[in-house]
């Protein structure tokens, strides 16, 4: 005969929670108050939403107070008669291990009416994210069922804007980033009684090109590899007619650095942490809009890696100069992706989101990059 402590229970409870966190948890109760008929309805209505969300939602695992309730009853009997299996306190926890809670409220109103209302909070924040009309129905069970359907179908058409159900599958992107450019300023100086100039002239060549194959196994839960290269080159000239010397001197002065840096890399960052365990910096997010359409965003990091930049440096002038020498710089870095795609057709309540597509984009810093996307996303 075995006995299980209060302790193991509610520790079982939370390991089950967090396993289960990875799938969207429904939890229905049905209150009825101020009245016989509301409290005798109750229960049976906690079975019919739990019926309508099973067949809406059909990836999520949908519990009733009803059912915790029983599970309850039958661990006490079983504790009491010394014949209870460790196997059934991780089952209660897995129950308790809300995402949203849907209570439905069903309230006895004057002149033989009955209220009925529904709702859906995200658990963990008690936040009402959608919810029904109150419908007033006769005090009949007939009218009473037709009323806690009718609120339960406009519930599940306002959750229908959302994500409950993931999308998974995989997820494709390349990214080629060129950067040519060419930086002059001019402008007159004036030292030694005469007038001179300035002149700065700044060359850039770079180009770096990702590939990442990713994998969306949740919301927005994703992991995958990817690879990178780099390639960078620029040429700094700098003539300064009025150079300010050390001495306090003013000068003509010429000054070049050329530099340039290539370096391969692979894999993605593992920084971010769920439930105190490392996981992949990448996220691949679905943001449905009212209008039956949805855009899709990526965000990644790459795994740093260290290359060596060549530097060669040159100067001359009235008191400054430094001989033409090269030397190697360790140089750490990064490939980040942050992409937006869409709008693209599709709602929540679909089977497969489908798109190939490609777009050029140009930064505040003058660097063009071509991103392609190709996914097939479905649900389970």
């Amino acid at each position: 005969m075995k006995k299980v402590s209060a302790v193991f229970f509610f520790i079982s409870i939370v390991f089950t929670t967090n396993l289960a966190a990875q799938k969207p948890h429904f939890y229905i109760s049905a209150d009825g108050s101020a009245g016989d008929s509301s409290l005798k309805y109750a229960i049976p209505f906690e079975r019919l939403v739990q019926d309508r969300f099973r067949d809406a939602f059909p990836c999520a695992d949908v519990v009733c107070r009803a059912d915790i309730r029983h599970k309850l009853d039958s661990l006490r009997f079983y504790e009491l008669i010394g014949d209870i299996s460790d196997g059934s306190l991780p089952d209660v926890g897995k129950d308790l291990a809300h995402d949203y809670w849907v209570p439905v409220t069903l309230i006895d109103y004057t002149k033989g009416m009955v209220s009925v209302e529904a709702k859906c909070f995200k658990y963990k924040k008690v936040d009402c994210i959608a919810w029904s009309q109150i419908l007033y129905v006769a005090n009949d069970f007939k009218s009473i069922t037709e009323g806690c359907k009718k609120v339960t179908k406009q519930l599940i058409d306002k959750l229908g804007d959302r994500e409950l159900c993931p999308f998974k599958g995989p997820v494709t992107l390349t990214m080629n980033s060129v950067k040519d450019t060419v930086e002059v300023s001019e402008y007159g100086v004036y030292c030694n009684e005469m007038d001179q100039q300035f002149h700065h002239k700044l060359v850039t060549n770079n180009n770096t090109y990702s590939e990442w194959n990713l994998e969306r196994k949740g919301i927005p839960w994703t992991g995958g590899t990817m690879t990178f290269y780099t390639n960078e080159m620029s040429e700094l000239l700098e003539e300064n007619g009025c150079y300010h010397c050390k001495s306090g001197r003013e000068g003509g002065r010429t000054y070049k650095v050329n530099k340039s840096f290539k370096v391969k890399g692979s894999g993605i960052s593992h920084q971010s942490e769920r439930n105190g365990k490392r996981q992949e910096d990448t996220r691949i997010e679905l943001e449905f809009l009212s209008d039956g359409t949805y855009y899709i965003l990526v965000k990644g990091t790459s795994k740093p890696v260290t290359g060596e930049e060549k530097v060669t440096e040159k100067a001359e002038g009235t008191c400054d100069f430094i001989p033409e020498e090269s030397k190697i710089v360790p140089r750490e870095m990064s490939v980040p992706i942050w992409a937006v795609f869409g709008p693209y057709p599709g709602k929540p309540l679909d089977k497969i989101l489908q798109q190939k597509d490609k777009k050029t984009l140009k930064n505040l810093s003058d660097e063009n990059s071509t991103i392609t996307i190709d996914f097939t996303l479905t649900k389970n």
